[in-house]
C-alpha cells in the first residue's frame, strides 16, 4: 500500500478530495510537487526563489507581506482557524489544487502531513502541467478551507476513537508527561499558493 493511499484510509478522505501520486503522472521533474521532505521556496520567481531560514526575521521573501509556520493544539474552533488561514493570506476559497499526503515513518517528526499546490503552482512553480493539461485541471469537490479542516478532524476523530493512541509514542510516561494532539501549519508559498498542514504529537506535564 503506498503513503496516499494509506492516509486516504487513515483519514476517510474517501471521495472528498482527489489524492495525488508522490511522483507526478510518471513526469522526471527536478523538483517533485510530492516530495515531501523538501519545502517549497518562497518568492514569485520573477526575481528569484528564496530558500526557506529559521530566522524569525527572515523566513519570508521580501515580495510576500504574509505567511510562515503556525503551530496550534485542539484549543480552537472552526472560526479561530478560518481566521488565521485569513491572516496567512491563503485562498480559502480555491478549489483548483492537487493535494500530496504522507504518514510519518518517525512520530516525532510529524503524524500526518498534506501539501496542497495550487494548479498555478503546479505549471509555474513545478513545470508538473504542460499548457494543455494546465486547461484540463479538474477541481477538487472542496475548497482549501474545507479539506484543511477536514484533515484536522480526521485526525481528531482517528485518535479520540481509540483506533489508535499517542500514548507513549514520543516519550510519555503516563504520569508526568501525557501525549496529546496538536498541528502545524505552513504557507511554503504564498504568491504560489502552496501550502502544507500536519499533526503532531506533543507532551503535556503536569
Amino acid at each position: 500500500m503506498n503513503q496516499g493511499t494509506q492516509i486516504k484510509l487513515i483519514l476517510n478522505l474517501g471521495d472528498k478530495v482527489k489524492i495525488s501520486p508522490p511522483i507526478w503522472m510518471g513526469n522526471r521533474l527536478e523538483v517533485q510537487p510530492g516530495d515531501l521532505t523538501r519545502f517549497a521556496p518562497t518568492g514569485t520567481g520573477v526575481y528569484g526563489y528564496f530558500e526557506p531560514v529559521s530566522h524569525p526575521f527572515k523566513g519570508t521573501s521580501v515580495h510576500e507581506d504574509s505567511g510562515g509556520v503556525v503551530y496550534f493544539g485542539k484549543n480552537h474552533d472552526k472560526r479561530d482557524f478560518e481566521a488565521m488561514l485569513r491572516l496567512l493570506g491563503v485562498h480559502t476559497e480555491a478549489r483548483d489544487y492537487a493535494v500530496f499526503t504522507q504518514a510519518a515513518t518517525n512520530p516525532i517528526d510529524y503524524l500526518h502531513q498534506m501539501r496542497i499546490v495550487s494548479r498555478f503552482a503546479m505549471r509555474h512553480m513545478y513545470g508538473a502541467l504542460d499548457d494543455e493539461s494546465y486547461k484540463r485541471f479538474e477541481d477538487q469537490s472542496m475548497t482549501v478551507a474545507e479539506i484543511l479542516r477536514h484533515f484536522i478532524e480526521a485526525n481528531f476523530d482517528k485518535y479520540r476513537s481509540g483506533r489508535e493512541s499517542l500514548t507513549g509514542l514520543i516519550g510519555g510516561d503516563e504520569d508526568f508527561e501525557i501525549e496529546s494532539l496538536a498541528f502545524g501549519f505552513m504557507v511554503e508559498n504564498s504568491y504560489h499558493q502552496v501550502y502544507r498542514i500536519w499533526s503532531r504529537a506533543w507532551l503535556v506535564t503536569k
